[in-house]
């Protein structure tokens, strides 16, 4: 009797202490959550603080609406010239150049493949890459992904056509289709560069996620005018190029000035003055500088709601027809090229601050709410195909004969940017 009297007591404790413990533990977490709930909460932005919703939804209606019609890429041709006058400019440049003497099978034929070179035909909507020369990091798969986007939502039939394009910074002046030129170049063909697309290397991204960036910025982080840093910024390598090195000598320990050389593979440098490129917006004045030929900046730099400051160019791009440094559409300012009058428009530019914050204005009009988004750029693809078929006496050859067999004279675009190459063993 003694012993399971023993017993039962041994149990009847060992079940207070477990309870003893359960409650303790409840206690615990009761204690937890309340001092969890007294916590402030981080704060995620809502897709509507992030994405503020469009002024009204529903298709193009002849006027443009940015938060509307920014990723639309079924604009009909009528429609691309009702949203983007004087876009197109460059394109009827080169069409009324070659109109009184048509391009040529032979011409492209002769035309030498030089690095970066791509040849390609557009067959029965479908693009085809025919032959390739080398290449220049991840350009030519950029620019193929730029106009197969273009191609596949085209709500429109897009004529045959074969062309040859480069993307190198400086190319022959010959019928290419490529990134710049100078005014004497007259028989190249601007298309927009590969940017757009993205420029992964330099860890800059598209044009997309670069306005994405910013405008996150703007509403997130308060970067209104009144708070952007009243200096000018560059960030560049000098690469031996007198303009930049000049640039470097005038604004060296100006107080307006934030200038300052990159070395990409040098550790320091990156770490302590690579900015990135919405970092650049945050700065009221933004200095764009030519480089080995054009520079892939500028798009990036008219995403923000700053001044662009630029020497006079040699340089062509597709979008320059745009660009205004005076009077009431004013986007940009010009100086130089040895940027000998750059501190006295800086200075009127600090004494005039509604005015200089019109011009940044104006910069994100035109440029970022407008001619920089994706609508535009597949606009502009498709004119440059019409325009090039309009002047081409010839039609691409879907066949070849080898062996007196016919056979596809180009591979379709998905294959050539999967495997980056014209030929390869299965497996």
């Amino acid at each position: 009797m003694r012993r399971f009297m023993d017993r039962s007591r041994q149990y009847l404790d060992a079940l207070v202490t477990r309870r003893r413990t359960v409650v303790v533990t409840i206690i615990v977490l009761i204690a937890t959550l309340v001092w969890w709930s007294q916590q402030p909460l981080p704060v995620i932005p809502s897709v509507d603080t992030v994405y503020p919703p469009p002024v009204h939804d529903g298709p193009f209606d002849g006027s443009w609406d940015y938060m509307r019609d920014k990723d639309n890429l079924l604009l009909k041709q009528g429609e691309c010239m009702q949203a983007f006058p004087g876009l197109f400019d460059e394109v009827e440049r080169a069409k009324r150049d070659r109109q009184l003497h048509p391009i040529t099978i032979q011409e492209i034929d002769s035309i030498q493949p030089r690095n970066g070179y791509v040849r390609a035909m557009i067959y029965d909507q479908q693009l085809y890459v025919i032959a390739t020369e080398g290449h220049i990091y991840s350009r030519e798969i950029a620019t193929l992904q730029a106009l197969q986007r273009a191609l596949v939502t085209s709500p429109e039939r897009l004529p045959n056509i074969e062309f040859a394009l480069n993307s190198d910074d400086r190319i022959d002046s010959v019928a290419l289709w490529g990134y710049a030129r100078r005014e004497q170049d007259k028989n190249i063909w601007l298309m927009p560069d590969f940017g757009y697309w993205s420029w992964p290397e330099t860890k800059a991204g598209s044009v997309k996620e670069v306005v994405l960036r910013t405008e996150m910025a703007e509403q997130l982080q308060n970067l209104s005018w009144e708070n952007k840093i009243p200096k000018i910024l560059w960030r560049g390598a000098t690469m031996g190029l007198k303009l930049r090195e000049k640039l470097i000598k005038v604004t060296a320990n100006q107080p307006w000035a934030d200038v300052k050389a990159l070395e990409w593979r040098n550790h320091d440098s990156m770490r302590d003055d690579l900015k990135s490129m919405s970092d650049h917006c945050e700065y009221k004045y933004l200095v764009h500088t030519e480089g080995n030929s054009y520079s892939g900046r500028l798009k990036y730099l008219q995403s923000c709601r700053s001044v662009v400051i630029a020497h006079k160019m040699d340089w062509i791009q597709h979008q320059h027809p745009l660009l205004r440094d005076s009077g009431p559409d004013q986007n940009h300012v010009t100086v130089k090229r040895d940027f000998s009058d750059l501190k006295a428009k800086i200075e009127w530019l600090q004494t005039h601050d509604e005015e200089a914050r019109r011009i940044a204005d104006n910069n994100v009009r035109t440029f970022r709410e407008r001619y920089l988004t994706p609508a535009a750029e597949v606009c502009y693809w498709r004119r440059l195909i019409i325009a090039w078929a309009a002047v081409s006496d010839f039609k691409p050859e879907f066949f070849k004969t080898e062996n007196g067999k016919k056979v596809w004279r180009g591979l379709p675009v998905e294959s050539f940017l999967l495997e980056r190459r014209m030929e390869w063993d299965p497996y």
